[in-house]
């Protein structure tokens, strides 16, 4: 266990754990070779041993953690014990399942006991090794455990075919009983898998993972370091579920980073470097560095995972600045991004006109908001005489109209152009931009409907800071409005209006705080009722309501 003594008491609650689990396996290779549904009752027994250690291993993390800084090392070691904890706590219930499944149709004998048998007691064997390594040896023990759940899939893939050769010798209720006692089984192994990950996961830190390990040791291996000699702390946590890490040398505080590694779909990752590389054409001072990537698809398979290794970028996302209340940050971040898009823009600029189709948009995203808020969603309504149209309807409405309001140009966009994408550096008053997986030629108005939007979600909600962000998000629309002015653009601020309802609509799926969602989607039909109304004469003359849209 962890040579830490802070962790003893937690030491002992996985200690305590791995034995019973031992326990539970024991009663499952016997049920297995004796059929005795008596053992359904035993192993019904230990559950609230379990349920307690359970409870006892939380409080302990619970109050390890308290007060601790996260981002450390001790953070993640006790985090990865209490994954531990979770995952064999899991495996009991799977040893639970074998035998009752089991007993829906006594008595009888399993087909393949003994083949069950001799798989539990593999199983039981690799638990023995988590139970020696997970002390000093735990990510190369979580390898080996990885490596041995392979296996022993294999093994169950031919129990469980042998059991079906053998269905002519049972009635229906047997052959149902001794398949779900085996999926049971195959679970038990799946669950391996989990605990293998607890166990690099309590080396490594949160992003460690099974299948990202090999990615780990590469792009260790580019930055001319040994995996072990590294710190890998995550820096945040995606919608998508993509792991982004930070790695830092363990001898050094952390805070001299070395790279930042970034995990996904290949697809996205390909696409990302794509995305990159373009940008970096254009000024190779917008965009990290890829220093390498890795992981290549296999067989064929479209959703392979494939890793980037970034250059780190110092300074502060636009998001943090906002939020720190940062005015003269603010400031001076968004007058080197202006400058910045007011030059990438121009120097990108084709003469090829595009249409954003923002209701498009909106009807294909909408769908996670209406299950978040379904309240916002409501049918007609009539009050007094007043019709009161529905979202979905005047979507459709501006829909129709909005084919004609077309950009005469595109230029390169970043296309997920939120607060958190864009870093700020003071020191050389630059503008970096990441996450650059959907760049493409576009309408600039997608990418300053999104900021603006991303600004005003910040969930601060009064006071100066809310204020500051109202001010910033204003600046936004002055700027674009210049841009407008300069290229001649005469649907600036229709666009801009339909762009922004798309965006406040779909941005309520993220935000559980009742009162900003109804803010926010009260914004986007405030928005699409006026654009429903629109001449195509008035369209061209449209001024965007931004005092009644940016006031709180």
């Amino acid at each position: 266990m962890p040579s830490n003594p802070v962790l003893l008491t937690l030491q002992e609650h996985v200690h305590f754990l791995l034995n019973e689990v031992e326990t539970h396996c024991h009663i499952v290779e016997l049920f297995f070779t004796s059929s005795a549904t008596g053992l359904l009752s035993n192993i019904r027994g230990r559950r609230g041993y379990v349920q307690a250690l359970r409870e006892k291993a939380d409080i302990e993390t619970a109050r390890l953690l308290e007060r601790r800084k996260a981002n450390t090392t001790f953070h993640a070691q006790v985090n990865g014990m209490h994954s531990l904890v979770i995952a064999l706590e899991m495996l009991t219930k799977h040893c639970f399942d074998c035998v009752r499944e089991g007993t829906l149709s006594a008595p009888y004998e399993h087909p393949t006991g003994q083949d069950c048998c001799k798989l539990v007691k593999r199983i039981r064997r690799a638990l023995r090794l988590v139970k020696v390594g997970v002390a000093d040896n735990r990510r190369r023990t979580g390898i080996k455990l990885g490596r041995r759940t392979h296996k022993l899939l294999a093994s169950y893939n031919e129990l469980q075919a042998q059991t079906l050769q053998a269905k002519l010798t049972l009635s229906d209720e047997q052959l149902q009983a001794s398949i779900l006692s085996n999926v049971g089984l195959k679970r038990l192994i799946e669950q391996l898998s989990v605990v293998a990950e607890a166990l690099i996961k309590a080396d490594l830190g949160q992003v460690a993972t099974l299948q990202n390990y090999p990615h780990l040791l590469d792009s260790a291996s580019n930055l001319n370091y040994n995996l072990k000699d590294l710190k890998v702390r995550r820096l945040a946590l995606t919608r998508s579920g993509s792991a982004i890490a930070a790695i830092s040398h363990k001898s050094e505080s952390g805070k001299n980073v070395l790279a930042v590694y970034k995990e996904g779909d290949r697809i996205k990752i390909d696409e990302e470097v794509a995305g990159v590389n373009h940008w970096r054409t254009i000024d190779p001072r917008l965009a990290p560095s890829v220093l390498s990537q890795t992981g290549r698809p296999k067989n064929g398979e479209e959703n392979e995972q494939s890793s980037l290794l970034i250059e780190h970028i110092p300074g502060k996302t636009l998001e943090k600045l906002l939020l720190d209340g940062d005015k003269d940050g603010v400031q001076a971040a968004l007058n080197i991004l202006f400058k910045t898009l007011n030059r990438t823009w121009k120097t990108t600029l084709t003469p090829e006109p595009c249409t954003a189709k923002f209701m498009l948009q909106l009807q294909k995203r909408i769908g996670d908001s209406r299950r978040v808020h379904p309240e916002f969603f409501k049918d007609e309504e009539r009050i007094c005489g007043y019709v009161s149209t529905s979202f979905d309807e005047l979507v459709e409405r501006v829909a129709t109209q909005e084919v004609q309001w077309r950009v005469p140009f595109s230029v390169l966009t970043h296309g997920d152009f939120n607060v958190d994408n864009l870093i700020y550096d003071d020191v050389e008053q630059r503008i970096y931009f990441i996450d650059l997986h959907r760049a493409s030629y576009f309408d600039y108005v997608q990418d300053l409907s999104v900021l603006m939007v991303s600004i005003y979600r910040l969930q601060v909600l009064s006071g100066t800071t809310r204020k500051q962000m109202m001010e910033s998000a204003k600046a936004v629309y002055r700027f674009g409005r210049r841009f407008a002015n300069r290229q001649q653009d005469a649907t600036f601020e229709v666009r801009l209006a339909a762009g922004l309802a798309r965006s406040f609509a779909t941005s309520t799926r993220f935000i559980f705080d009742k009162k900003l969602a109804s803010r926010m989607h009260l914004r986007a039909r405030y928005l699409l009722e006026h654009l429903a109304k629109l001449t195509p004469e008035q369209a061209q003359t449209f001024t965007l309501p931004l005092k009644e849209i940016y006031v709180e």
